[in-house]
């Protein structure tokens, strides 16, 4: 799997260069299926797939249904399932179905890609509208930024009538997340991160920590006195902070900082005597109760972990729920 953003460019680099694909979204999921509502893939001309829709027969299904909209040069919306014979032989526990638009995209559909990574780059949400209808059967493709009117109460919305229907779906780039601390606990979480299609920064004041013997897949590395960080950094309020200095004084630091910049998530190690020593600072730094209660300490899901890599998984998984938020 890859990032929303490198999943865009890919569409971006294919039409710049003249060659249409067709992009795969599942737009309705009923019964057992691997991955839900909201799954991308995309189908090359060269026949290379890129992401994935679930695995499996139905992800079979659909790649031939979009080799076949490719040289038709047309899309679709498309019903497949499985019976509880068949979805037991491929270890799903019922029979599934789901419901793909299959968009065939060339050079013409190049605007809408670009004004999708140039809202998401900016921080916003992206909508992409598709709708169709069935006499004459043609498709519409745009991308809008998102706006509280459009009332998505979920990620996404489908709607079918007799003579088309509408699919609509919220677009918004994944979170940075800027580890501060470069020790066991990080380099940990820093091995979980990318397969997430997290990409993280991280920010420590001690050389022999910050570097890409432990951190390969890092966007940045920055080497600062954690005072002086906030000049170094362009953390958005969607990011998530993940605060694992090596010591209370330096978290103290950077969480001083992070009430200031305000990120979607904060989280910091932190024993019971931590927590009361950190608290106690920010209060004698003016920040009232709200603030010090939105910074979650101990950070991670509670899973009763010990070890360096069982306190990782507790941290990624709250990281991965905070998103869903």
């Amino acid at each position: 799997m890859i990032g929303l953003k490198d999943f865009l460019v890919k569409i971006k680099s294919e039409l710049l260069a003249d060659r249409p694909l067709v992009l795969a979204m599942i737009a309705e999921k009923k019964g057992s299926a691997p991955r839900g509502t909201g799954a991308h893939m995309l189908i090359l001309q060269s026949g290379e797939t890129i992401d994935t829709i679930g695995g499996g027969i139905l992800e079979y299904l659909a790649v031939e249904q979009a080799k076949a909209n490719l040289a038709e040069k047309k899309s679709a919306i498309k019903d497949f399932s499985l019976n509880n014979k068949t979805a037991a032989q491929i270890g799903m526990v019922c029979g599934g179905q789901i419901k793909v638009l299959l968009k065939y995209l060339d050079k013409n559909d190049l605007p809408q890609i670009e004004t999708a990574i140039n809202l998401l780059g900016s921080g916003q949400k992206a909508v992409v509208k598709i709708t169709w209808q069935k006499e004459p059967a043609q498709f519409s493709f745009i991308v809008l930024p998102y706006t509280e009117k459009m009332q998505l109460k979920h990620k996404s919305l489908l709607q079918i009538d007799e003579t088309g229907g509408c699919y609509m779906e919220v677009l918004r780039q994944n979170p940075t997340v800027y580890l501060f601390g470069g020790g066991y606990v990080a380099q940990e979480v820093a091995k979980l991160l990318p397969n997430l299609e997290f990409e993280y920064v991280v920010i420590e004041e001690r050389s022999e920590f910050a570097n890409r013997n432990y951190f390969p897949q890092a966007s940045d590395i920055i080497i600062t006195p954690y005072e002086e960080f906030a000049a170094k950094v362009q953390m958005k309020n969607t990011d998530f902070a993940v605060v694992i200095t090596s010591g209370h004084e330096k978290d103290t630091v950077v969480l001083n900082e992070l009430l200031k910049i305000k990120p979607a998530y904060i989280g910091a190690i932190g024993s019971r005597h931590k927590k009361a020593f950190v608290e106690k600072f920010l209060r004698e730094q003016g920040y009232g109760e709200k603030a010090i209660k939105s910074i979650i300490m101990p950070i991670g899901l509670d899973i009763k972990a010990q070890t360096p890599a069982e306190i990782a998984i507790s941290i990624v998984a709250q990281l991965i729920e905070k998103r869903t938020q």
